[in-house]
């Protein structure tokens, strides 16, 4: 333990790599990863050039959603060149005869048509469009019926109400910064530890770790520790910009942040000291870390695609993953105020049952012999 605390202070270069990266990575993905859209470029092309037609134009223009293009307006040639060329995602048709249609109480489409080669981008945006569209449809039917000497107010209405808890204003980064967190952590933490043991052996001091009469696992714990604190200032920085930086709100409480941070820690540093046992270099060692942490904690984590669309094999796969439960618990403690111990106990038994199993194997995997 004490060699390792050694090392990590004289290689002064490694240190403020490991760091300064986990929060270089922070700042960089946390803006580059959103799921908000506030921008889609939209073509319209108007047929009917009635003060109703305007009136819709205006809405989309004014809901702070869309963009309209104005090159490419009321040109059905031109908007479909523009989405071709990746210039707009979605075009608005205004139909002939809208405003007759409307006056003689007739349905009247409206045609929405959206690049589906951005099907993320496009299913939000017309979603908006739909919304938008339903709300000018309605005062058209509240003005029509005015007019015809009704009592707006008397009409029955259902008017939905809704409360969004934890998340109230829907913001992403208050999403996106957690479990970013434990993303990166996770491949720091491992990384950490995948060059220490293949790192001996391209010293050639080896020979050293075989010759103390120290067990396999007591090899691994002394190892293990000084990157855990390492790591601990890492998740400290990381949870200090995510406060202070991206104003991501925390609600719960710090003594069972630090304890599940503790637990996940030893799951990817066990894991980086499994993969150091068994590589011959450093170069097969980050290759190792990069696949075995990156791909599976971004992709069946839960961090980006829901785990309850995926197939069920797929979702019985994120069982494995112990970046999944981390992330649950880095949510929920950030976002949820009266988070205790018992509240996600489950995330901790699975954390503490991967820790144990990793450096157990990574002691198993660790051979006190030259051979």
């Amino acid at each position: 333990m004490k060699k390792e605390f050694l090392h990590i202070v004289r290689d002064t270069r490694s240190l403020v790599i490991a760091l300064l990266a986990p929060v270089i990575l922070l700042v960089l993905y946390a803006y580059a990863v959103t799921f908000d859209i506030t921008r889609i470029d939209l073509g319209v092309v108007d047929y009917d050039h009635s003060s109703i037609s305007r009136q819709i134009t205006e809405k989309f223009a004014a809901s702070g959603y869309f963009e309209i293009d104005r090159g490419c307006e009321n040109s059905m040639a031109k908007c479909v060149q523009a989405l071709r060329m990746n210039g707009i995602k979605m075009i608005l048709v205004i139909p002939r005869n809208l405003y007759s249609d409307i006056k003689k109480s007739r349905e009247v489409k409206l045609q929405v048509i959206g690049d589906g080669s951005d099907s993320n981008t496009v299913s939000i945006g017309i979603g908006y469009s739909q919304a938008i569209i339903a709300q000018i449809s309605a005062g058209i039917m509240l003005e029509t019926v005015r007019s015809r000497g009704f009592d707006t107010k008397a009409i029955p209405m259902i008017e939905p109400v809704p409360r969004v808890w934890y998340n109230p204003e829907l913001k992403s980064t208050n999403y996106i910064v957690p479990g970013l967190a434990a993303i990166i952590m996770m491949l720091i933490s491992a990384l950490l530890t995948s060059l220490t043991i293949v790192r001996e052996k391209e010293h050639n001091t080896y020979e050293q770790l075989v010759a103390t009469p120290l067990k396999p696992l007591e090899l691994m714990i002394g190892k293990i520790v000084p990157y855990i604190i390492l790591c601990l200032i890492d998740v400290t920085l990381i949870v200090s910009v995510g406060i202070l930086w991206f104003h991501v709100p925390f609600k719960g409480n710090i003594l069972v942040l630090s304890v599940y941070t503790i637990l996940f820690l030893f799951c990817a540093l066990g894991l980086g000291l499994i993969i150091s046992a068994v590589s011959e270099n450093q170069q097969v060692a980050v290759m190792g870390t990069a696949l075995g942490t990156l791909l599976p904690s971004i992709l069946l984590s839960g961090f980006v695609f829901p785990i309850a669309s995926m197939p069920g094999i797929i979702q019985a796969l994120t069982y494995l993953v112990p970046a999944k439960y981390y992330i649950v618990a880095l949510r929920t403690i950030f976002l949820k105020a009266g988070t205790g111990f018992f509240t996600i106990w489950g995330e901790g038994i699975f954390l503490l049952i991967f820790g144990t199993i990793f450096i157990a194997a990574s002691a198993k995997s660790f051979k006190k012999t030259l051979d």
